[in-house]
């Protein structure tokens, strides 16, 4: 049985709204650290969520192909998430955001302890976590922007954390899951 789960592109995991400019990620799509082991999450069929039952240990990645996107634009990345009732270990522990091109990388920190059960919401819920797509001349088809959750260097153990999407759009005046 292997440990980890491996994320799997396809067209109902991984959707491009052309109109919108957005970008939808399912968590099948992502690599998830342990996730090949039901002990650890929970990981449902097709595009529906995935739920991290416990681990020390929190690595979610992801990546997305450049070309979904306009060159010389910036573009914000968020995960749409809740906590279960019974979650445990986020009270004092911050869970990280990344985001990244082409060694160029942006960090946020989000607070999960707050927040209600059974509600889902956005993270990070402050400042969005942007990213910019490139012009180089020697763009290339297959650059991708990287991005991840994170919450590995404290080894105490959580649970009850339920991932929805990834959500990659646009960062303007009307930047939906934002707050302004």
């Amino acid at each position: 049985m292997p440990s980890h789960h491996k994320g799997e592109e396809t067209p109902e995991l991984v959707k491009y709204n052309e109109l919108s400019d957005t970008l939808t990620v399912k968590p099948r799509a992502l690599d998830i650290t342990w996730g090949g082991d039901s002990r650890y999450w929970k990981i449902s069929p097709g595009a529906g969520p995935a739920e991290l039952v416990q681990v020390s240990w929190l690595q979610v990645n992801g990546k997305a192909k450049l070309s979904y996107f306009k060159k010389d634009r910036d573009y914000a990345v968020r995960f749409r998430v809740e906590l279960r009732p019974d979650n445990f270990g986020w009270g004092d522990r911050p869970v990280y955001l990344m985001s990244g091109v082409d060694g160029q990388r942006s960090w946020r920190k989000a607070d999960l302890g707050a927040k209600r059960p059974d509600e889902a919401f956005n993270i990070p819920m402050d400042r969005p976590l942007t990213f910019r797509v490139p012009v180089p001349s020697n763009y290339s088809n297959s650059a991708v922007v990287e991005f991840g959750l994170y919450e590995i260097w404290r080894g105490w153990w959580k649970g009850g954390l339920v991932i929805h999407e990834v959500v990659i759009e646009p960062v303007g005046p009307t930047l939906a899951g934002f707050q302004h």
